[in-house]
């Protein structure tokens, strides 16, 4: 017999969004990026994994795959993976050439992408990073509200559908401590920015 889950706090999604920002935020002031980083909502805190880096499609389809093993580890209520990106936007008439990637692309945006899911929703946010003439920080735009929808790609589909066990949560840490990981909240208080 499946034990029902409980339910989820529908303003869950936005908090951790929220957060995702601010941490965004104090990495472009401090250090001019944003590297790859999830943030997992936990019972003890907003947890974060951050690889070292992320050099070609390999390396992306590992961070992912450790993304997974995390939130089953932290037995993450939701999870939001942090991206700097070049994006582009459909034109006015709802068309987008995909044959140019974005990062070749002279109409390219400059974005940090906030993918975000719990076990029952998925939800994006594209904040444009603005720059000075000079080409430093100089802010965020507008991300607008979440756009729910059903996530897809490698960074997509990161959250167990169901509650895992204690069995499930003990195979994905020692799975991450055999990558040379172990699960460590410090705290991370974006009131510091």
């Amino acid at each position: 017999m499946k034990r029902k889950r409980q339910q989820d706090d529908p303003e869950r999604l936005e908090k951790l969004a929220a957060q995702a920002q601010d941490y965004a935020l104090h990495m472009m002031r401090t250090v001019g990026s944003v590297l790859p980083t999830v943030i997992a909502d936990t019972d003890e805190g907003y947890v974060f994994c951050m690889p070292t880096e992320l050099a070609d499609d390999e390396a992306k389809d590992r961070f992912a795959e450790v993304a997974r093993l995390f939130a089953v580890a932290c037995r993450a209520r939701a999870l939001v993976m942090i991206v700097e990106s070049w994006v582009r936007l459909p034109d006015a008439s709802g068309h987008l050439d995909t044959s140019v990637a974005p990062s070749e692309s002279p109409d390219r945006r400059e974005m940090v992408a906030l993918l975000l899911e719990d076990a029952d929703h998925a939800a994006t946010r594209l904040i444009p990073i603005v720059r000075h003439e000079q080409g430093g920080f100089a802010g965020f735009g507008d991300g607008g509200a979440l756009d729910y929808g059903e996530g897809e790609g490698r960074f997509s589909q990161l959250m167990p559908k169901h509650k895992p066990g204690s069995a499930d949560v003990d195979k994905a840490r020692r799975q991450l401590e055999l990558l040379g990981m172990r699960i460590e909240n410090r705290g991370f208080d974006p009131s510091m920015n």
